[in-house]
């Protein structure tokens, strides 16, 4: 690096203040200020939350001056909140009725949603027979899986089935399955005949002849906040510089999936699903691109 000395012309205080200014300047440039670190937690790895990844993938979080820690997946809401009340993570990712069951604890554990990421529901019903014409009617008699219970997807299939005129505790069998991975051979036993469930299980009951895809649940409810980013109130009262850089990051990351093709994100983000194919990857992210879901 080469140095010169630079001449601060004057008299006075003015003068010194200009000294002064210059070298903090210098350090400025010389010595960065660290990246602001961030814990991050996700109720579970989602294809549904593609442009989170994304956001993370083209260094938007850094253009923001934070480190990112995870995203750290606990498979679970009570998991999560969890995770952030006991000081694990900073930030979390689920359905935002969640912080509603924390609105009477104290500031540092009474959580606050911030950020949407998806703005309606990205599951599906899947039937082991064809229905061309189907509604949530046909449900009635019937037994279908979804998610635990008193989460967000099981939480809109009961609205979609009261919509209907029908009762969810006695016209329809909801099986509630905690562990999403559960979901599909739970649908596979011989008692069932629905399921509600999000890519990649729905492509790959589909393709296994397993299933039908016979409906959008995000298509019937319509849009609605589904997942957000939350923290606690404490945190975002000490920490606001954080929580905008943060949704600055993520809106870059909903802009980057907005503006590329389904290969370009596949292959970018590609790292995050290890034991899922690029071309499902791909062929997922096409498909959420024809719904209002995600964005």
């Amino acid at each position: 690096m080469n140095c010169r000395l630079v001449s601060v012309e004057g008299t006075g205080p003015w003068a010194l203040s200009r000294l002064l200014a210059f070298l903090f300047w210098a350090l400025a440039f010389l010595f960065p200020a660290a990246a602001q670190e961030v814990k991050l937690n996700e109720v579970l790895r989602s294809l549904f939350f593609t442009p989170e990844y994304v956001s993370l993938r083209i260094g938007a979080f850094e253009q923001e001056g934070l480190k990112i820690v995870g995203p750290k997946t606990t498979w679970g809401s009570q998991a999560a909140l969890t995770e952030v009340v006991s000081g694990n993570s900073n930030i979390t990712l689920l359905g935002p009725e969640a912080a509603a069951l924390t609105q009477d604890a104290s500031p540092d554990r009474r959580m606050v949603n911030f950020a949407a990421l998806t703005n309606g529901d990205g599951s599906f019903i899947i039937s082991k027979t064809p229905i061309t014409k189907f509604t949530i009617a046909d449900l009635k008699g019937k037994t279908i899986v979804t998610s635990g219970k008193g989460s967000t997807p099981a939480l809109a299939l009961e609205h979609l089935i009261r919509k209907a005129g029908l009762d969810p505790a006695r016209d329809v069998t909801i099986r509630n399955i905690p562990v999403s991975a559960n979901i599909l051979p739970s649908y596979l036993e011989p008692n069932t005949q629905f399921a509600q469930a999000f890519e990649p299980m729905v492509l790959q009951a589909v393709s296994e002849n397993k299933g039908h895809r016979v409906a959008s649940v995000g298509a019937l409810l319509g849009p609605m906040p589904y997942t957000a980013f939350m923290a606690s109130a404490a945190y975002i009262e000490k920490n606001p510089v954080i929580i905008q850089a943060f949704t600055n990051a993520i809106y870059k990351g909903l802009r980057w999936t907005d503006s590329h093709s389904a290969e370009e994100i596949a292959s970018l983000i590609a790292p995050d699903f290890k034991d899922v194919s690029l071309a499902t990857i791909s062929a997922v992210v096409a498909e959420y691109n024809t719904n209002p879901q995600v964005g």
